[in-house]
């Protein structure tokens, strides 16, 4: 690093100042099908990200060379798109230390052949959680090494090295002449933290849950939004919340803060501090110290996520949500550890609240979701129960609506929290959605 560092200053003229990005990462991951091995494949990445700031201005370019001359040419081409950046308020380099300078995570657990062994067996217990389970179309494990180091000319400097795990899955049930598939992911920053079991026992249970379906009519009816339907709802939806998005005016809560914008039953906060969350840091990308928001306080919406840039726009503090997906980008306003807190019913209490609920387990289409309106309408499938007994399963209806209504309407949240890598949530009771058969 400190050979890049020498290198970059000597090419950076004042008046720029400069941020150095360095990162390399490893990936081995692991793909089987029909309990054999699909595909293998591992990766080395390495690269030099450079951003310059001038006068309200910023340049960034990266290299995968090393090299003085690929430097050098990288930090030029990063000067020379500065000088033709218009000038923005809020560009600027963080310039304080991070108390924590040097940041170690867990290394690899497991040898190649391993994970290739552990992956091929996720498949047979998946068949013996239940004989409806015929195969699988894909199981893969995937282990990502990260090693960063960043340093600015106004004071910043920190390093991490850590890991991450991921896992998902794809289950065929078949009975009386039907299939039908089913899906499910976990992540973890160490492997001794990834749910397997809790994953399988999952998507065996949405799989075999769906199988012979029956008609449904049109209708509004009360819903049970199971912990991944709506954990993949909030996803959808976490543009609301951004600073981003409240810059760009496209968010529907803009200028709501202090609003009730869901029912007092639920509060949705982003955790960047989360013990073992799987975007944890103890700072973010441009060294600001991680925190704890609650976004809404018991249906109140209590403020936004904010990077650098965005709060230095509103001219209020960065929240610790500068995120890099890697050396060959820039920061940017995200999500850490994103999810709806949990309440303090069973699954089993939210089904029989009313005497007909459908309990909805997979949607479809969320990429068609409309963040700046709330407007959604997905695919989904899932059970209907009455009076707390599963009556019939359906599959391919409608579900639509508006989220800010769906979660004015929460009447109960599960506490069967589950976090999807970043993503959590329980599953909620809503009072009524229209859902279309």
């Amino acid at each position: 690093m400190e050979d890049i560092r020498s290198i970059v200053s000597k090419y950076v003229k004042p008046p720029f100042e400069y941020e150095i990005y360095l990162e390399t990462s490893k990936k081995q991951s692991v793909e089987v099908s029909e309990e054999k091995l699909e595909s293998l494949s591992q990766s080395t990445d390495a690269g030099l990200g450079i951003r310059v700031l001038w006068d309200n201005r910023i340049g960034f370019a990266y290299t995968t060379h090393l090299k003085e001359e690929a430097i050098k040419d990288c930090v030029e081409k990063a000067m020379e798109i500065c000088q033709l950046t218009p000038q923005d308020q809020g560009f600027s380099f963080n310039c304080e230390k991070p108390n924590c300078e040097s940041w170690v995570h867990d290394g690899p657990d497991l040898s190649l052949q391993e994970k290739v062994d552990l992956t091929i067996s996720l498949e047979k217990k998946a068949k013996h959680l239940d004989d409806r389970i015929k195969g699988v179309r894909k199981i893969s494990l995937e282990e990502k090494e990260v090693e960063v180091y960043c340093y600015n000319s106004c004071g910043l400097e920190y390093h991490y090295k850590t890991t991450f795990y991921t896992s998902s899955i794809s289950a065929v049930a078949e009975h009386k002449g039907d299939a039908s598939i089913s899906y499910d992911f976990r992540g973890a920053r160490s492997f001794k933290n990834l749910d397997l079991d809790g994953m399988l026992q999952e998507v065996v249970f949405k799989a075999v849950s769906l199988l012979n379906p029956e008609p449904y009519e049109t209708k509004l009816t009360p819903v049970v939004l199971f912990r991944s339907a709506s954990a993949m709802l909030l996803e959808a939806f976490s543009n609301m919340f951004s600073g981003e998005s409240l810059l760009k005016n496209r968010t529907l809560l803009k200028d709501r803060i202090g609003q009730m914008v869901a029912s007092e039953s639920l509060s949705i906060i982003d955790d960047g501090t989360m013990h073992e969350g799987f975007m944890s840091f103890p700072f973010d990308a441009e060294g600001i110290k991680s925190r704890r928001k609650v976004l809404v306080d018991r249906g109140m919406l209590k403020g936004f996520f904010h990077s650098l840039y965005t709060a230095n726009k509103l001219k209020i503090e960065p929240t610790g949500n500068s995120i890099r997906d890697s050396f060959k980008s820039l920061p940017s306003c995200r999500i850490s550890n994103f999810y709806i807190e949990r309440g303090d019913a069973q699954l089993e209490e939210l089904l029989s609240y009313y005497q007909e609920v459908f309990l909805v387990l997979d949607l479809m289409g969320l990429h068609t979701v409309d963040p700046v309106s709330g407007d959604f309408s997905l695919g989904a499938s899932g059970i209907i129960y009455k009076r707390g007994k599963k009556e019939k399963s359906v599959r391919g209806v409608t579900l639509s609506g508006n989220v800010l209504e769906l979660w004015k309407g929460v009447v109960s949240v599960g506490k069967d929290l589950t976090f999807y890598a970043n993503i959590g949530s329980p599953s909620l009771l809503i009072e009524k959605l229209t859902v279309s058969g």
